[in-house]
């Protein structure tokens, strides 16, 4: 081999070595970069939103029919715990919906408006492309408050409605969540166990059982098949938010009646962290009464059966919301 010869060879080689070396390079950035993004994406993220309505009318010696006095709050508090990996996620949150008013003087007891304490929990471990996963839901809700007749907070014990952990439902449910997209989740568990407690032996003898337990007993177990689906969007730039979930359980054991929750927000941001958010639920259970009719003053807890009813239960309302992420 002459000079020319080996001197090509040896840009030959050289050259050779430098693309495998940039190629090398390359593969290092982009699993780099990967990894950069995956720290960034993945591991804990918590966060929450509070929202707080305040409102309130005072009359001194007023006109015959004017009116009178009015102090009314309340709000919404919702708190999340979310921790993303490779092969798995664990989404957790808890809400709070509470809110309360007093029309008329000082001897006027507060009203209950709204008391709804939920708590949610979800694992899911990939089984197929991040579009599967085999998964765990668990679910609880109650009240924070107790409630007398006349919705007052306040009130002998004999006009006992119903109070923290009375009723409490709790539902447990190992199935798959089906994630097409990122807006989208189906989720079904053929086998879900819900559980109802009413923890004051007074609330549970209650006629007509209108927490949800058994007659003679505390407590009602269940079990079915569990249906839940999600979708949440943004649109006008990021402005608007907006969540619609759905839950449904049938019990295997009677005749595939069950309860269905539907529960819908819209969050418009107005500046940094603060929205206008407006929401909308509705909850029917086959096992639980509701008010179907104005409960007079002086009733009894033992006597309020003929103004309830099996019906649908609706919720709206609208608040000023300031959201956090940490």
């Amino acid at each position: 081999m002459n000079f020319k010869s080996l001197l090509a060879f040896f840009i030959l080689l050289t050259s050779l070595n430098l693309n495998l070396s940039a190629q090398a390079g390359d593969d290092r950035l982009n699993e780099v970069k990967k990894m950069a993004a995956k720290e960034v994406t993945d591991g804990w993220k918590f966060g929450g939103g509070f929202g707080f309505d305040l409102s309130g009318l005072g009359i001194l010696n007023p006109q015959l029919g004017s009116g009178g006095n009015r102090f009314a709050f309340g709000g919404l508090t919702s708190l999340f715990g979310n921790n993303k990996q490779a092969k798995y996620y664990w989404n957790n949150d808890i809400s709070l919906q509470l809110a309360a008013q007093r029309i008329g003087g000082k001897a006027k007891p507060f009203q209950k408006n709204l008391d709804i304490l939920r708590l949610g929990s979800r694992f899911g471990y990939d089984i197929l492309k991040s579009k599967l996963f085999a998964a765990l839901d668990i679910t609880a809700e109650s009240q924070l408050l107790p409630t007398y007749v006349g919705n007052n907070i306040e009130g002998d014990e004999a006009d006992l409605l119903s109070q923290f952990l009375s009723p409490v439902r709790i539902a447990v449910a190992p199935g798959i969540d089906y994630k097409p997209n990122a807006q989208l989740s189906f989720f079904f568990a053929p086998a879900s166990w819900r559980f109802i407690y009413v923890g004051n032996d007074s609330l549970a003898a209650l006629t007509g059982q209108p927490l949800g337990n058994e007659l003679g007993k505390n407590t009602r177990s269940q079990l079915g098949y569990a249906l839940k689906a999600q979708y949440v969007t943004k649109f006008l730039k990021d402005k608007v938010a907006l969540t619609s979930k759905i839950g449904w359980f049938a019990d295997y054991t009677k005749s595939l009646n069950g309860n269905v929750l539907w529960q819908n927000n819209m969050s418009i941001a107005l500046f940094k962290g603060v929205s206008l958010d407006l929401f909308g639920d509705i909850f029917y259970d086959h096992f639980t009464l509701v008010a179907v009719k104005d409960i007079p003053e002086g009733t009894a807890a033992a006597d309020v059966a003929p103004f309830l009813g099996l019906k649908p239960s609706y919720t709206g309302g609208f608040l000023l919301k300031y959201n956090l992420i940490f």
